[in-house]
């Protein structure tokens, strides 16, 4: 009885300890992502890799391990992703867009084609 709660006690310990290591991992992909601006540059990844790491921070709170660790992975995969996304931008989302403030270009008036305008004969 005492060998089979002692594992027990050791498998829960072992879980617990790789939930904190992919935790740790998530933490450290995030900070990169955030360093290189995947905030303002990759606004999509960077939000669903810190939407899965504040829920696999939660669910590690409830003792929820295997999903702390599911969780986390996909933390560290979108911030990988916000990583490439950022290095492939070229765009600046620093300003905000207001359509109706951009410059309009000057469209020139183009005569429309109408039957006044067209000699039937050289047809």
């Amino acid at each position: 009885m005492r060998l089979t709660l002692a594992l027990l006690v050791f498998a829960s310990g072992c879980t617990a300890a790789r939930s904190s290591y992919y935790l740790i991992n998530a933490t450290r992909e995030l900070e990169k992502a955030r360093e290189v601006g995947a905030e303002k540059s990759a606004p999509y990844e960077w939000t669903m890799a810190s939407e899965f790491y504040v829920k696999a921070c939660e669910e590690n709170t409830y003792n929820e391990f295997g999903a702390a660790d599911s969780l986390a992975k996909a933390s560290m995969e979108w911030s990988a992703k916000a990583v490439v996304a950022t290095s492939e931008s070229t765009q600046d989302f620093g300003e905000e867009f207001v359509p109706e403030e951009r410059k309009k270009e000057e469209v020139k008036e183009q005569k429309e084609n109408t039957l006044d305008q067209i000699d039937l004969d050289e047809i």
